[in-house]
């Protein structure tokens, strides 16, 4: 077994917020909601909070909401009357200033998305789609809402199960029904993993209607995220004509989401596509904008969302697609288990070609070791395949390697690249400026142990050239008295 002696540094991780308090005013929420109409502003945050204020002001003095909505973003601002073509950030202001109408924000009129039928942005769009629309209709059909159910209690879009119970409870002695997008929304958000989930359980129980049922039940197995299932090379996404020949085929790691049966079973129409076992997508083309808030849909389930993320990120790696890998350091803060998919899509982004894109996996690394959810045993052992089948490149890979081990995470590295390298060098002939930052990392965290046969057997090879001298180097290092 290999040792260290020296621990690293990591740096610091931006913690997990809780939102602020709910807003209370009318002109902090037109504020908030104008800021939405900017792209650059759609936080999970700023979102949710400028959706839930606009409910609640709405309830309280909506003659008021309206003159001052209208007031603030101009009556010119919605010129379609057509529920489908408004921004999702925009449905609720606009069915408020009357720019949509009754019909076209009835549940049947949340159209699955045109095209992309294989593409998981498509599917959060639709839960997110069919909440704010469940709203409009709510608000034009004169049935107003004290508050929202699904308003998350921390910024990744996680919501406190205890939090949800007394929501729930304040619904029961109002008299208000739920909503079935905004309580869908609810339990996908709900933390299943807190030290109050049996105490939550027993309360939501205890409340006696259908949804505290569904709670308790959502607690229990009906809640459990579906098992991502593995499957290596074969063809994988579709290159677009602009980054490769046309109908190239990438060779990758395909990671598939499993079925989740309470989903199909207890939720509306739109939320089926994320309760449906997936296998293999398409290009998606809709991760640029506004990820962040879809992904607050599942923000418990990480490890679905990498695995519906990692064919983007391996276009990244195979033929230099731009805009994918930048979600991954979000991912990483997200909620649910740190597994296989999720580290198969940071050992992709590791092998982007582009340094930039490199960089957000090399911050998801250092996130997760720094929460102590790093499996490097398992990072290692997926570099090591993708790098067998061509997918990440050594050199870049050492690059990537390189940068996280100078932001203090010398062992890590090293645990890593401890199970990548017997893997990879029997295959691979150009890992000398790996060998190189495995060395480094040896000698920085003290690393002492067996070598590795593989890592001997390049190191017994004759001459001066960099892989034999730098396994020596390595080879050395494992060995110091």
């Amino acid at each position: 077994m290999i040792r260290t002696t020296a621990q690293d540094v990591l740096p610091p991780v931006a913690p997990v917020r809780r939102l602020a308090a709910p807003l209370t005013g009318i002109a902090e929420t037109v504020e908030l909601t104008v800021l939405q109409f900017a792209a650059d502003a759609h936080t999970v945050a700023a979102f949710e909070r400028a959706l839930d204020g606009l409910v609640r002001q709405a309830h309280r003095d909506r003659a008021a909401l309206t003159t001052a909505l209208s007031g603030a973003v101009g009556e010119p601002f919605y010129r379609t009357e057509e529920a489908q073509r408004v921004a999702v950030w925009h449905v609720v202001p606009a069915t408020l200033l009357g720019r949509i109408p009754e019909y076209g924000l009835q549940p049947a009129s949340v159209l699955r998305p045109r095209g992309h039928e294989e593409c998981a942005q498509g599917g959060l769009d639709r839960v997110l789609a069919a909440r704010v629309r469940e709203i409009g209709y709510a608000l034009l059909s004169g049935r107003t809402l004290p508050f929202l159910l699904a308003t998350p209690t921390w910024d990744t879009g996680a919501l406190d199960a205890a939090e949800l119970v007394e929501r729930l409870a304040e619904y029961q002695r109002s008299g208000v029904r739920p909503g079935a997008a905004d309580f869908g929304q609810a339990l996908l958000r709900v933390r299943r993993d807190g030290p109050d989930t049996p105490a939550a359980a027993a309360a939501a129980a205890r409340l006696g209607t259908a949804e505290g049922d569904r709670l308790a039940a959502w607690l229990g197995p009906d809640g459990a995220p579906g098992t991502p299932l593995r499957r290596t090379g074969g063809p994988g996404p579709r290159a677009h004509r602009s980054w490769a020949r046309p109908g190239a085929a990438v060779p990758q790691v395909v990671f598939g989401s499993g079925a989740r049966p309470a989903l199909l079973r207890d939720f509306p129409d739109a939320f089926h596509w994320l309760g449906r076992p997936h296998e293999g997508f398409t290009q998606c083309y809709h991760w640029h904008a506004g990820h962040p808030v879809r992904a607050s849909v599942l923000p418990e389930d990480r490890e679905a969302q990498a695995a519906w993320l990692l064919p983007s990120v391996t276009l990244a790696a195979t033929v230099g697609a731009h805009g994918d890998a930048w979600m991954l350091p979000h991912l990483a803060r997200l909620g649910g288990p740190a597994g296989p998919a999720l580290h198969a899509a940071v050992a992709a982004g590791l092998g982007a070609q582009h340094p930039e894109q490199r960089r957000p996996a090399v911050q998801a690394l250092l996130v997760l070791a720094a929460r102590g959810e790093l499996d490097a045993g398992l990072l290692g052992r997926e570099l090591a395949a993708m790098a067998v089948l061509g997918t990440v490149k050594p050199n870049r890979l050492a690059d990537a390697t390189r940068s996280a081990a100078g932001a203090g995470a010398y062992a890590t590295v090293w645990a890593v690249l401890a199970e990548a390298l017997p893997g990879l060098l029997p295959s691979v002939r150009t890992a000398g400026e790996l060998l190189a930052v495995a060395a480094d990392c040896a000698e920085h965290c003290g690393a002492r142990g067996p070598v590795p046969p593989e890592v001997a057997a390049v190191a017994a090879r004759r001459g001066s050239h960099r892989p034999a001298a730098e396994a020596r180097r390595l080879a050395a290092a494992l060995t110091a008295s």
